[in-house]
């Protein structure tokens, strides 16, 4: 009998959320929301309870039909009281996720950090397979990681390793949301891309994007950032190989600590822009140590915006 649940991705500009096959990592069906105004518990529970509601129900399923729901959320979570603890890009803290979402289901519920949902999806059914020690990163609105360790996602003692994007690359560098300076996701996520972009426009430099960036929030979208690098825009071609190489810094700090056998990056910007990765590969080969930079395999992540769905399904085994 076919194993089914439902998982959701929840990150700082949308809700993915997803039936998904356990067995196989085969999407059945899926539904979006957007994230933003999401400030108050019971407003976070109707969104999430919406996404499942759409995915049931383009899968011409119940909740009857399910094992359980997963959340992969953007930000530091307790695992067992299912309460999401914080959230940089989210802009909630403290908000149990879990248990409403399994009394309203009649299913458990569990969560996890979105980077470890992902990676979950990867190692199981992605670029992950076969590999035993591998660190993923994803690059969207933030930047976060999860590390493998002998096959098993190592948390840490609090449970929150793998802060990839709040590691200091800048001292008393650009404010973080996090509450820090100089983290390396407010110099190489999308999020950075998209304002050092929107700053040069402000001062009259000429860009294709120039309308298309949201300039509340400083958001423009990865398809945006490719078709513009298409285009052969000098502004986002420099902004962009600006952001990878200082991603670089970051991930040849990972390559010579933890010495992985594979680095997986994924995430919009990965999947829209080759330059990005090609950048981001070759300066990170060039700055980590010679014999682990060697040996690292450096490879993109396989499954796209659903592999935070699929990991997060997997959660709720």
């Amino acid at each position: 009998m076919e194993r089914i649940a439902v998982g959701i991705d929840f990150g700082g500009t949308k809700i993915l959320g997803g039936v998904v096959n356990l067995d196989t990592g085969q999407l059945v069906a899926s539904a979006k929301k957007k994230t933003r105004l999401l400030q108050e518990a019971e407003t976070i529970i109707k969104r999430l309870e919406s996404v499942v509601d759409e995915s049931l129900s383009d899968a011409n399923m119940t909740k009857d039909q399910i094992c359980g729901i997963g959340i992969g959320v953007a930000g530091m979570v307790n695992r067992e009281k299912g309460v999401l603890l914080a959230a940089a890009n989210i802009g909630v803290n403290d908000i149990p996720l879990a248990e409403p979402l399994a009394k309203h289901y009649g299913v458990p519920c569990r969560i996890g950090n979105d980077v470890e949902a992902a990676t979950r999806a990867e190692m199981h059914f992605g670029a992950g397979r076969g590999c035993q020690n591998l660190v993923c990163v994803f690059i969207g609105t933030g930047i976060g990681g999860a590390i493998v360790n002998d096959g098993e996602i190592y948390l840490g003692a609090s449970q929150t390793a793998g802060e990839l994007g709040h590691t200091v690359i800048v001292p008393n560098g650009r404010e973080c949301g996090c509450g820090g300076f100089g983290c390396l996701e407010t110099y190489a996520s999308r999020t950075a891309v998209a304002k050092t972009i929107l700053a040069q426009v402000q001062r009259g430099a000429d860009s294709v994007v120039r309308d298309k960036i949201d300039l509340t929030k400083g958001i423009l979208r990865s398809r945006a950032i490719s078709q513009a690098i298409q285009a052969g825009d000098e502004l986002v071609i420099a902004a962009v190989t600006e952001a990878a190489d200082y991603l670089a810094f970051g991930l040849a700090n990972v390559v010579n600590f933890y010495n992985p056998k594979r680095l997986v990056l994924g995430g919009g910007l990965v999947e829209a822009s080759e330059l990005y990765f090609s950048v981001a590969e070759k300066r990170t080969r060039l700055r980590a140590l010679k014999i682990p930079a060697r040996k690292v395999e450096i490879v993109r992540a396989e499954l796209g915006d659903y592999a935070g769905i699929i990991g997060a399904a997997l959660m709720a085994k």
